[in-house]
C-alpha cells in the first residue's frame, strides 16, 4: 500500500472509490501504485489501474477468472459474466444474435416510445425534481423488461430488484438481494410457463429473449437455473449501468453548458459524445477476477484465490493511452480512433453495450432537444457499490424548449 502523495498515510482506494471525482484517487493508482493491495478490505484485494495493465489481464481469461463472481465478495460460479467457458460461451451464443446490432433494431420505436413517454410525464412542463427517479434510472429498466418480455403492468418492479441487487455487490444488504432475486425468479418461472405452453400449442411465440431461453430450455441448451439467474444478470447489467451513463451525461452537460451548445449546432456528434461520456464517467468502474493458479501481474507472482479488480474507469482516464483524458471531447471517437474499456473486453466484452448505446444516444438527444434550461439545485449523491459508479440523486430545476404531447 503507497501513501498519500504528502506522506501523511497509507491510501486507501476503498476511502476514495465513491468520491463524487474519483479520477483524482484513480490517477494516484496509476502514478504511485499501478498495483495496489488494499489493505483496508478484510480480506485484502489487488487493485489494477494502468490502461496497458487492465488490458492484458483482459486477455487472460483462463488466468483471470470471472467464476468466483466480479463483486467484492467471491460467490459461486453463475451465468454469462459471471462464469468462464466453456458455460460462457455457450450461454453467450444462445444469446448473442438477439444482442446484435440488427436485431436490436427490432426495439427502436419501443424504445423510443418508452423514453418519450417517461420523458414528457416527467419534464412535460417547467419545473424541478430529481433526475434520477425521474427519468435516468426508470428509462432503462423498462427497456430491459421490454427486451425480456415483462408485461407493461410488471416493468416497473425491476427498478427496485435491480438496484437491490448491484447494491449487494459493493457489500450491501444480502437479504434484500436474495428477495429481489426471488421476485425475479417467480415472475420469470410464470413468463417461461406461458412461453411453453404456447410453443406446445403450435403459437408463435413473442420476439423476445425470454422465447429465447425458453425454446433453448425445451431443446436441452439451457437448464431453468439458468434461465433465471441469465434473466436476472441481464436486468442488472442492462439496468443499473445505463441509468448511470444517463445521468452522469446530464451532470456533465450541467457543468459544462459548452458541449450543450456544441450538440445543438451539431447533432451528428451525439454518438460520438455517448462514446465519450462513456470513457469520461465509466459506469463500471472496475470488475474482479480471480486467479485459480499463480498469475503474474506487472511483474508480481499473484498467490492462487487472489482478488484483482480491473479498473476501467481508472484506465479509460490513462494519458500513456488517451491524449488530455481528463477533457471531454466530444468528436474524440471516429473511424479509426482507439476505443475505451468502458464495456470491458475480449470475451467477457459486455454483450447489451449495443444496446446501452443506442439508450445512451436517445437519452441525450432528448437532453438536448427538450430542456431549454437545465440547472443543478442542490448536492448530488453517488451510489454505494465501488464496483460501480452512478448518481442516486441530481435535483434539478429545467424550462421546457419542446414538449411533444
Amino acid at each position: 500500500m503507497t501513501s498519500e502523495p504528502d506522506g501523511s498515510q497509507p491510501y486507501s482506494h476503498l476511502a476514495h472509490a465513491n468520491d463524487v471525482e474519483p479520477s483524482f484517487g484513480h490517477r494516484h493508482l496509476r502514478e504511485h501504485c499501478p498495483l495496489h493491495v488494499e489493505e483496508a478490505h478484510d480480506p485484502p484485494f489487488y487493485v489494477l489501474s494502468r490502461h496497458t495493465d487492465v488490458f492484458d489481464v483482459l486477455m487472460r481469461p483462463g488466468e483471470w477468472r470471472n467464476g468466483s463472481g466480479v463483486g467484492i465478495e467471491p460467490s459461486p460460479p453463475g451465468v454469462l459474466g459471471t462464469t468462464d467457458d466453456p458455460d460462457h460461451r455457450r450461454h453467450r451464443r444462445i444469446l448473442q444474435d438477439t444482442f446484435r446490432p440488427g436485431s436490436l433494431a427490432r426495439l427502436d420505436d419501443d424504445v423510443d416510445d418508452i423514453a418519450d413517454d417517461l420523458w414528457n410525464r416527467a419534464f412535460g412542463e417547467d419545473g424541478e425534481g430529481d433526475f434520477v427517479p425521474l427519468f435516468a434510472f426508470p428509462f432503462p429498466a423498462v427497456v430491459i423488461a421490454a427486451l425480456l418480455g415483462v408485461p407493461r403492468d410488471r416493468r416497473d418492479e425491476f427498478g427496485r430488484w435491480s438496484d437491490d441487487i448491484v447494491n449487494f455487490l459493493g457489500g450491501g444488504d444480502h437479504e434484500k438481494a436474495e428477495a429481489a432475486n426471488r421476485e425475479i425468479f417467480s415472475l420469470v418461472d410464470e413468463l417461461v410457463v406461458d412461453r411453453v405452453a404456447a410453443h406446445e400449442r403450435g403459437d408463435a411465440l413473442p420476439d423476445d429473449v425470454l422465447s429465447v431461453m425458453a425454446l433453448a430450455e425445451l431443446e436441452g441448451d439451457l437448464t431453468h437455473h439458468e434461465v433465471r439467474r441469465l434473466s436476472q444478470q441481464l436486468l442488472v447489467a442492462g439496468h443499473e449501468t445505463t441509468a448511470s451513463l444517463i445521468s452522469l451525461m446530464l451532470y456533465r452537460l450541467i457543468e459544462r453548458p459548452e458541449l450543450v451548445a456544441q450538440l445543438r449546432a451539431d447533432p451528428s456528434l451525439i454518438p460520438s459524445a455517448v462514446e465519450e461520456f462513456l470513457r469520461f464517467d465509466s459506469p463500471v468502474q472496475g470488475l474482479f477476477r480471480t486467479n485459480p493458479e499463480p498469475s503474474e501481474v506487472r511483474g508480481e507472482v499473484l498467490a492462487p484465490g487472489s482478488r484483482l479488480q480491473v479498473m476501467f474507469a481508472s484506465a479509460n482516464r490513462d494519458p500513456e493511452v488517451f491524449d488530455d483524458p481528463d477533457s471531454i471531447r466530444l468528436d474524440r471517437f471516429g473511424p479509426g480512433s482507439r476505443s475505451h474499456l468502458a464495456f470491458g473486453w475480449g470475451v467477457h466484452h459486455c454483450i447489451g453495450a449495443a444496446l446501452a448505446r443506442r439508450e445512451g444516444a436517445v437519452a441525450l438527444r432528448l437532453m438536448i432537444d427538450r430542456f431549454e434550461t437545465v440547472e443543478r439545485t442542490g448536492d448530488v449523491a453517488v451510489n454505494e457499490p465501488f464496483v460501480l459508479r452512478g448518481l442516486t440523486t441530481l435535483p434539478i430545476r429545467w424550462t421546457c424548449l419542446l414538449y411533444t404531447s
